[in-house]
């Protein structure tokens, strides 16, 4: 009686760690069709950064505009940051949000389309930023002049709200060459530098070159409770890290390939990525292919840019959650506020072509 007691008790566990695996299994790897979003109102804009609803885009003249992004539709969009050298005017725009749902804007001085990162002019401060009106008014910015800063190297175009005062970002102060990240406090015009510098083959190798590869085309989010996200896309290298004073705590390498320093490693990377994530998931998108969907074996210079369908979810954990086949190829992501749309969108392209927005529903995973 016992011994078929433990084998009923063994089969019923088989039966459903089989049931479950299954269903894990089901929901891992899935496949999504996309909806092609309306764009035709906003030709010559280019999507950049996404808070709220607003899809915040650039024009050719480095007008920064902001519009309702839906599933079906990208809503008119809006001029609300003008560019030039005149009053209320911005030069390179960079934009970010906080945990308190205002919206940040980093001015850099630009002239004749050439940005000069190293010349911070102010730091922008905007209230409950959801009535477009609202960002265009003057009377709602709180600014924060930066002109006085020390000589500091904005290298990416975004970054992290960590306090009323302080931010995280991708730079560093230029008479420090062996940093990448750091804290940059806008009310008392101080920059922190964090400790980290690539652990690769080069250790030794201390130049503003390697510091651009692991900087330029970067990207930095937040989960809102103390942990980022670093990426890079001059190869795969991603890493979710936490900050302790002036030091950096790698906790999870998603990807931590070598990237290819000029004059040391030539060849340029075939495969490359793109993140967005919200407070509960990372996405990366896994870039390998032409926008034909053909996978790159040669590195081309007319068409040097690789695309991608296939989005990995990962938690802030680091452990992978789901791995998504799209129907669609693009060149990055981003997740509305909800977490339910995936966007998938083209950036800007050498021939001045329309990008294009593709929807991706969530719920089923």
């Amino acid at each position: 009686m016992k011994k078929k007691s433990i084998l009923f008790l063994c089969l019923i566990g088989l039966t459903s760690f089989m049931s479950c695996s299954d269903k894990s299994s089901a929901e891992f790897e899935v496949s999504l069709e996309g909806q092609l979003i309306k764009t035709d109102v906003n030709k010559g804009k280019w999507p950049k950064w996404m808070f709220g609803d607003n899809l915040y885009a650039r024009d050719r003249e480095w007008n920064v505009y902001a519009g309702k992004l839906t599933r079906t539709e990208w809503q008119k969009a809006e001029k609300v940051f003008a560019c030039g050298h005149g009053l209320n005017e911005f030069g390179d725009m960079n934009l970010s949000q906080g945990g308190d749902g205002a919206l940040y804007g980093i001015d850099c001085y630009m002239e004749d389309n050439m940005v000069y990162r190293n010349k911070l002019i102010a730091l922008t401060k905007i209230q409950h930023p959801d009535n477009l009106a609202a960002i265009k008014n003057p009377d709602n910015w709180e600014k924060y002049d930066l002109s006085k800063m020390p000589p500091f190297e904005l290298c990416g175009d975004r970054f992290v709200i960590l306090s009323d005062s302080t931010i995280l970002t991708v730079g560093t102060p230029l008479d420090d060459m062996h940093h990448i990240f750091s804290i940059l406090n806008f009310k008392k015009q101080t920059v922190t530098p964090l400790d980290y510098w690539p652990n690769d083959s080069t250790p030794e190798v201390l130049n503003d070159e390697k510091l651009m590869v692991y900087t330029n085309g970067s990207g930095i989010k937040g989960n809102g409770k103390d942990r980022y996200l670093y990426w890079d896309d001059s190869g795969k290298l991603a890493f979710i890290f936490t900050i302790n004073g002036t030091k950096t705590n790698i906790l999870n390498h998603i990807y931590s390939d070598r990237l290819p320093i000029p004059g040391i490693a030539k060849t340029p990377s075939l495969e490359r990525i793109h993140c967005c994530a919200d407070n509960d998931r990372i996405f990366l998108l896994y870039k390998h292919s032409t926008i034909k969907g053909e996978i790159m074996e040669n590195f081309d210079m007319k068409d040097p840019f690789p695309w991608g369908n296939t989005v990995e979810v990962y938690d802030w954990d680091g452990v992978k959650q789901h791995i998504i086949h799209l129907d669609k190829f693009g060149q990055e992501i981003m997740i509305s506020k909800d977490g339910k749309t995936l966007y998938l969108y083209s950036d800007y392209m050498q021939d001045g072509s329309d990008s294009y927005i593709y929807s991706y529903d969530l719920s089923s995973l």
